[in-house]
């Protein structure tokens, strides 16, 4: 069994409700907990990966996954059992989810930057075949010179 937490970034478009009902929408063998962050799901190792997967592709760069070491409902650390308050760990995970937007923006410049990096890797090649064939064509053309100069030789 795993269980994991989905959080959601500051400025995702995705609500807690409607990452829950996406999730619910998959139809897999998981439970699925709507929390003011996010959500946890939790189920058989490979779904659960597999569902985090799928989420993390709903908005990408937006909801970030964690594993999680208390199933859902768990009376150590569920506050319906502990007569209220925030769970143990609440605020650290308050204090990263405000700091997810500027991740969130920071892992979408790095993947312009790889995009561009592969812009700049096609052009190359294209650069690099316009030169081999320019190179083909200036032997092609000096074979031609030497050829007539011997045949007028």
């Amino acid at each position: 069994m795993k269980t994991k937490v989905l959080v959601l970034a500051d400025d995702a478009q995705t609500s807690p409700s409607k990452l829950f009902r996406f999730i619910n929408s998959l139809d897999y063998d998981i439970k699925v907990k709507e929390t003011c962050f996010g959500g946890y799901i939790e189920g058989e190792w490979g779904v659960v990966e597999e569902v985090a997967e799928k989420v993390r592709n709903l908005e990408k760069n937006k909801i970030f996954c964690r594993d999680r070491g208390f199933p859902i409902w768990d009376k150590r650390r569920c506050r319906a059992y502990r007569g209220g308050g925030a769970r143990e760990g609440f605020h650290q995970l308050e204090a990263e989810q405000k700091n997810l937007t500027i991740i969130s923006k920071a892992l979408d410049e790095l993947e312009k930057e790889e995009n561009k990096k592969l812009d700049a890797e096609e052009i190359n090649k294209e650069y690099d075949n316009i030169i081999k064939r320019d190179k083909k064509i200036k032997v092609d053309l000096f074979k031609e010179i030497v050829e007539e100069e011997l045949s007028s030789n």
